[in-house]
């Protein structure tokens, strides 16, 4: 299979045939690696298929001096046709094909004689001439090809060419277009990675495709070089004999103060951050550029002065083709260069260095923080390693080996490399790991198999080894309680945070500020108070010009339960396209749920669909287990509320039958919610109820299930109509006492909409003073459920014109969301009331025509060409009638058209 080259197959296929729009030749060019044999190999099948003969011949380089040698390759199978010849004719042909001796015949007479046996052999059966390396073709045999090309005047001898595009060659000046191979589009470039390399983690695939840059035998041979590389990705990737061959070529011709300035141009990165001015400060000078220049490798950028390389693969390819000496002297002379920049001196460093050095190595693991806060996590990641590499002791090494395997797992995606890098993480037999290597061994067990117990003990054990109070900027310390924390958000277990807050007041009592948040905003956001919310807001207006992922997901994070993540969206779109570029790639997927989560309360359900989609493919393909359930929970919630019921409940189950084994109390609360939304509409009140107290019994917020916030609305009118008056009063005044409404707006509006369900006095009060609270249109989804209850509150109390009002925002809100359940049981009240649906159940004309053909399984773009339309309008049709028929997906109309015609 040939990814992205449909219209080149096309192409061939009717050249194949004898389509009359075609010429003698067609000739491909493309840049090396760009799939020209692969396609010629599919053109001659194309031919058989079309019931020609083919006829090959590839064309070598050290072959080029050999007289007619490519003619003779394809003659030779013709040979049995010569006697049919006249005589000189056959003696040319037989000369050429070494059966009779005497000089090679005129340049003349051997097209001449070529062109007499082709058309001969054609009379019986058409033939097809596969030509590949055209540059390459002795000159003799290109000369006689060329003849024969310009003289044929039927489809029955046809010539299918490649040539590199950056050679000149024999058929373009004979006058023949060439048809250029483009590099493969990105979709094709990802579609050949995941086929050829289906384990290849999402980040390496991203950055092979960049490095790539479209070509396909990159594309192939990169894996295989990564491979057989175990180190982690950084600045340039290795490269296969043969890519280093085929991207080499023109370096092993460029003078040696060219190949050194190249080489310094790349370890120094002045391509991406250097000008050549302070590159060309080492002991080479900017005269040397122009040979490298002239062969086409770089150019000079005139506005940034930065340099340019003609394809990412080159700067590999000039370090592959450089020794280790050299490149450890260039190091050193960067280090001295850069000596007022530490982070780069100490890379360099790091990198000149021929054996273990524990100055350096100490220098490293600092500049990995740094790296790492200043969004480089791959760079950080690769610095901690180099860092275990220079370290003279083992128990250094193995710490920092650790450090290295918690950033691949907890940054940059590599959570299925964790494994191998904690086994080289041992520190001595008889000796104790580093709380590093368990923090990266908790974080493992927690995020790839959901084992929250076991990775609490762990944490637990190791932080009870340590002495009395540390000092806050103890990093190992942080990062083993951060992740205690996400451990006990998991568990959603009392008795987890009970050992977290130990751990707190024993080795952390003053708790760094971030720590500190994601304790009580995230962690149990009903015993926060409002200065929590300040404090939250500082945070967040703190990421502005923040680069270091994992504090922007971190902040992010706190704000979730609060509905603040919305005030972070730039800085998480910041890390997603870092991750995109094959960077933090784990923080990527927790900032695209974080993206969905806020996409769900501002009621961007499209958006949402898109970004947890993306996020939960990463997890697949990543190992991330149970670090993708919030994303399966905010795809099943969208699914609910838009009628896609069955999906959403099979969702739900699996969430739940993953918690049920792991004891994962969140998990089983985010299947609860899911199945009491998936009632609600439907106005199954009773089972409604049983999922939300499932989560937090009425009259509490459960402790340390932060779910519990998000559920208070959902229980009280779960409970008020289901009869429990008492009990959805007492919940409400949980809700009250506890201050949530003051934490956010939205929670404001929802407390407040719950206070005035089971308030029987001042009801209508409470609810116009809800609704008119300022930033309530800001949560569509919600201000319309409150405009539902409030409708339907309105009806019974015998004041059906207001109900009316509220009963057609809600319809209209819910069709703007295409919210199909909550808009029929609205258009049901509103109907009840005396109203008549704003939008109106019946079809248009058009609408019925198009919802006619969908039922018959025509894709929108089918239908568009059917009717004259564009997709997009079909799409739009459709997104009107699934709320009309009261359906939520295109499989439930066939079914809902036939009931309605009865």
């Amino acid at each position: 299979m040939l990814f992205g080259r449909e219209a080149e197959l096309g192409l061939m296929a009717a050249f194949a045939r004898g389509a009359p729009e075609f010429g003698p030749v067609l000739l491909f060019s493309g840049e090396p690696g760009a799939g020209k044999t692969a396609l010629l190999d599919a053109g001659a099948e194309q031919a058989e298929r079309a019931g020609r003969r083919v006829l090959r011949a590839t064309a070598l380089e050290y072959e080029a001096d050999l007289t007619y040698g490519a003619l003779n390759l394809v003659l030779h199978p013709l040979l049995d046709q010569l006697p049919a010849l006249d005589e000189a004719h056959r003696h040319a042909v037989a000369v050429i094909c070494g059966l009779e001796p005497g000089p090679p015949p005129a340049q003349l007479l051997a097209g001449a004689a070529a062109l007499a046996l082709l058309t001969r052999v054609a009379a019986d059966r058409p033939l097809m001439l596969v030509v590949d390396d055209a540059p390459w073709l002795d000159l003799a045999s290109a000369m006689a090809l060329a003849y024969v090309a310009r003289r044929l005047r039927d489809a029955a001898v046809r010539l299918l060419v490649a040539a590199r595009s950056e050679l000149e060659n024999v058929f373009v000046r004979s006058g023949f277009d060439a048809h250029v191979l483009p590099p493969l589009s990105e979709r094709s470039a990802d579609a050949l990675l995941a086929d050829r390399f289906p384990a290849l983690p999402a980040n390496v695939r991203r950055r092979i495709r960049a490095e790539a840059l479209g070509n396909p035998l990159a594309l192939l041979d990169l894996p295989a070089a990564l491979d057989a590389d175990p180190r982690p990705l950084t600045d340039t990737l290795p490269l296969t004999e043969r890519l280093t061959a085929l991207y080499a070529r023109r370096l092993r011709d460029l003078p040696g103060g060219t190949r050194e300035l190249l080489l310094f141009v790349v370890l120094a990165g002045a391509e991406n951050s250097m000008t050549l001015e302070q590159c060309t400060r080492m002991p080479t000078g900017q005269d040397d550029l122009a040979p490298a220049e002239r062969a086409g490798i770089v150019r000079l950028n005139p506005r940034s002065g930065r340099l340019e390389f003609r394809h990412p693969l080159l700067r590999s390819a000039v370090v592959e083709l450089s020794a280790s000496e050299e490149r450890r002297h260039a190091h050193a002379l960067l280090a001295e260069a850069f000596r007022l920049d530490p982070q780069r001196r100490a890379w360099h460093l790091g990198q000149s260095a021929s054996g273990p050095d524990e100055d350096v190595a100490r220098l490293l693991e600092a500049v990995s923080g740094d790296l790492l806060h200043a969004g480089n996590s791959t760079r950080a990641t690769a610095a901690m390693l180099r860092a275990a590499e220079l370290s003279p002791a083992r128990a250094d090494r193995a710490r920092r080996v650790a450090r290295a395997a918690y950033l691949g797992s907890h940054v940059t995606g590599q959570l299925q490399a964790g494994p191998r890098l904690l086994v080289d993480a041992q520190p001595e037999p008889d000796g104790a790991p580093s709380l590093a290597a368990v923090t990266a061994a908790a974080y493992q067990l927690l995020n790839g198999e959901g084992d929250a117990s076991s990775a609490q003990r762990l944490l637990v054990a190791a932080l009870d080894a340590l002495p009395g109070p540390l000092d806050a900027a103890d990093d190992p310390t942080v990062e083993a309680l951060h992740t205690l924390v996400a451990v006990g958000f998991y568990a959603g277990r009392a008795e987890f945070w009970a050992d977290t807050h130990r751990q707190f007041a024993r080795v952390l009592p003053e708790l760094p500020e971030l720590l500190a948040l994601l304790d009580v905003a995230f962690g149990d956001p009903a015993r926060g108070d409002v200065s929590v919310v300040g404090r939250l807001d500082a945070a967040l207006d703190g990421l502005r010009f923040s680069s270091d992922p994992v504090r922007i997901t971190r902040v992010a994070t706190a704000a979730a339960h609060l509905d603040r993540v919305g005030r972070a969206r730039e800085p998480l779109w910041r890390v997603i396209d870092d991750g995109r570029r094959g960077g933090a790639v784990a923080k990527e997927i927790e900032s695209l749920f974080l993206i969905g989560l806020d996409a769900w309360v501002r009621g961007r359900w499209d958006e949402l669909e898109q970004v947890v989609d993306d996020g939960l493919r990463l997890c697949d393909e990543l190992g991330y287990a149970l670090t993708a359930a919030p994303g399966r929970y905010l795809r099943a919630m969208a699914d609910a509320a838009r009628g896609r019921e069955a999906v959403a409940d099979e969702a739900a189950e699996q969430l739940l039958l993953w918690a049920a084994p792991r004891r994962l109390y969140t998990l089983a609360a985010y299947a609860s919610h899911v199945r009491c939304l998936l009632q609600l509409p439907h106005g199954r009140f009773e089972s409604a109820y049983r999922h939300a107290a499932s989560v937090s019994p009425a009259g509490t917020l459960q402790p340390f299930l932060p779910h519990a916030v998000w559920l208070v609305f959902d229980l009280v009118e779960a409970a008020t109509r289901s009869g429990r008056t008492a009990v959805a009063a007492a919940h409400v005044r949980a809700a009250e006492e506890a201050g949530l409404g003051l934490l956010s707006d939205r929670l404001g509006l929802l407390v407040g909409a719950a206070g005035a369900l089971t308030d029987p006095a001042d009801w209508r009060d409470r609810f116009d003073l809800v609704l008119a609270a300022s930033g309530a249109e800001r949560w569509p989804f919600d201000r319309a459920r409150v405009q539902l209850v409030y409708g339907e509150q309105l009806r019974r109390a015998h004041a059906p014109a207001d109900a009316r009002a509220q009963l057609a925002a809600a319809v209209d809100a819910f069709r703007d969301l295409r919210a199909a359940p909550w808009a029929g049981r609205a258009v049901r009240e509103l109907r009840a009331a005396g109203g008549i649906d704003p939008g109106g159940d019946e079809l248009t004309p058009q609408e019925a025509t198009v919802a006619r053909l969908a039922a018959t399984g025509l894709t929108n773009k089918e239908i568009a060409a059917q009717l004259y339309l564009s997709p997009r309008t079909v799409s739009t049709h459709l997104s009107r009638v699934f709320p009309k028929l009261g359906i939520g997906s295109r499989g439930a109309l066939r079914d809902a058209l036939e009931r309605r015609r009865h």
